[in-house]
């Protein structure tokens, strides 16, 4: 029996969409008619049309040593015949993804991914009972919600990765979830190849009914000097007064696992996502905890989880050579995605977050709020960047908080981090993410931001009115000195002309310099990446 939990908030934002780019300009808020959100509705609506490699063309040359694919994971259909999903991110998993060739030429491609749960709705032409967010409508009966909890997840539609497998000396595609089941994708075609159930590593009571071990990370990390990725499983307890545990796990291809540490906990916090250092992997165990009696009545994670907002948080240090773990605690503080971590030559762990309010926003995320003008611009939004210092020795967590630049508050509310990816476990200066609400009146007033994190009044950021940006991947420039030395990929909406295009924006002054449409509107992606030299 697998369990959904929550999606990634930060996959919320927004889409490949296209069009002809006008460079983005200073902002400053020409609101006029917003309220009408020219085809914001296009985010949340199906597009059943697959493609394959489809040539785009770019209105500038493309830089020569721009090769590999960037691909991206996200919703593309949102009914079947009499039902509906209910949530946002119960949306069926539709990768996109560009093929750029090294030679100016770039091709578009998307197909869904033709899951278990997928394929059982297509035959039935419903909605078939599995395990999703906030369920359907109309709902399913009793007997189809045993159905959901005994099937499990299936929708594999947040991220995206490849796992080296040292083996056989191949790169393996997933399409995941914050789940332990992945699906294995086609990078060359976008085939559905098929899902794994990777065996588990060690973990005692695991493999029995009292015991479900289901949870894991959306955003597994590459472990340094190495060819592996780091992640965790959890495991809950069915039973009570037996305690459930994490297990921080070594990924040596998609099928094989090893287990690092394992720990009890008396309960199972929902994490999407942590950090990686030279020497340690690092939790930030919020209190947002897993009611399993609440899972099992209703049938819908968006039910069974409980945030504690006056508990603080529990952080995990794990030492990634002998699998010690230390416990500390720090401040009450929620976060859907950590930005990056590294140790200082004194040893202590900088880390970043980027951290909301409360886990509130992706609840609200329903698809009749977010198809209703006045609804969304109801929703809250808070976030802001976190750093912490974590002095290992001592067992200590300390709160450190950011300047930001004056008339650009905003800039520090950014969620679906990235960063250059070269700079993963060193001291960096600048994370790239996407503001929702950046006008704090509209949601849908979307805009791609820069945040210096060493320099006050260095921000800067990307906004075009009524175009519907998602998160912004970094490419860096082979050989670059600078950190900021690339450029930013982004897919758009363009809301006005309800086309898609591929945005690239130079990070150093965040302006528009090449665009291409695509053939097809694509509903909201979620997270990606860019595979280099791969196509």
């Amino acid at each position: 029996m697998q369990t959904f939990i929550c999606a990634c908030l930060g996959s919320i934002w927004w889409i490949c969409i296209t069009g002809v780019v006008p460079s983005a300009q200073n902002r400053y808020f020409d609101v006029g008619n917003s309220s009408a959100d020219p085809g914001f509705d296009l985010l949340f609506t199906s597009n059943l049309q697959e493609v394959g490699d489809v040539h785009i063309h770019f209105q500038n040359p493309l830089p020569s040593w721009l090769k590999g694919t960037l691909i991206r994971n996200g919703l593309g259909r949102f009914e079947f015949g009499p039902r509906h999903v209910k949530h946002a991110f119960d949306g069926f998993s539709k990768p996109c993804a560009w093929k750029f060739y090294g030679n100016g030429s770039v091709t578009f491609s998307t197909k869904f991914l033709y899951s278990d749960s997928y394929n059982a709705s297509l035959a039935k032409d419903d909605i078939a009972p599995y395990l999703m967010f906030q369920g359907v409508e109309p709902p399913f009966n009793e007997v189809e919600k045993l159905e959901a909890l005994v099937h499990g997840l299936d929708n594999m539609n947040v991220n995206v990765y490849d796992f080296y497998n040292s083996f056989e000396n191949k790169s393996e595609y997933m399409a995941i979830n914050d789940f332990w089941k992945i699906y294995q994708i086609n990078l060359t075609n976008l085939a559905t190849i098929g899902p794994i159930n990777a065996q588990l590593p060690n973990n005692p009571g695991s493999k029995t009914l009292e015991f479900l071990s289901f949870l894991s990370s959306s955003h597994p990390l590459p472990e340094m000097g190495t060819s592996y990725h780091i992640t965790f499983v959890s495991t809950v307890s069915l039973v009570p007064g037996i305690k459930g545990s994490i297990t921080l796990v070594r990924i040596k291809s998609a099928f094989v696992r090893e287990e690092i540490a394992n720990w009890k906990v008396d309960k199972v916090p929902y994490m999407h996502s942590f950090s990686v250092t030279q020497h340690y992997a690092i939790f930030f165990a919020s209190p947002f905890y897993i009611n399993v009696l609440n899972m099992l009545r209703y049938a819908e994670p968006i039910d069974s989880l409980d945030w504690f907002p006056n508990e603080q948080t529990t952080v995990y240090v794990i030492e990634l050579k002998t699998g010690k773990v230390r416990t500390m605690k720090a401040e009450n503080v929620f976060c859907w995605h950590h930005i990056n971590a590294y140790e200082n030559e004194d040893g202590v762990i900088v880390l970043d977050l980027a951290s909301p309010e409360s886990p509130g926003f992706v609840k609200s995320l329903e698809m009749a709020a977010l198809k209703d003008v006045h609804l969304r611009n109801k929703i809250i939004r808070r976030s802001t960047i976190k750093r912490y210092e974590i002095d290992v020795m001592a067992e200590r967590v300390f709160s450190v908080r950011f300047v930001s630049s004056p008339g650009m508050e905003f800039v520090q509310e950014l969620e679906m981090p990235t960063i250059n990816e070269n700079y993963r476990f060193r001291k960096y200066c600048y994370v790239y993410g996407v503001v929702l609400k950046s006008d704090h009146l509209h949601l849908s007033n979307v805009t791609v931001v820069k945040k210096d994190l060493c320099r006050p009044n260095k921000d800067r950021m990307w906004y075009v009115p009524y175009h519907y940006p998602v998160e912004a991947w970094f490419v860096p420039t082979p050989g670059g000195h600078e950190e900021d030395d690339g450029i930013l990929i982004t897919p758009v909406l363009d809301g006005p002309n309800r086309k898609s295009y591929l945005a690239i924006i130079d990070p150093k002054t965040m302006t528009t310099v090449n665009s291409a449409t695509l053939p097809i509107v694509v509903p909201f992606t979620l997270h990606g990446r860019f595979f280099h030299n791969v196509i």
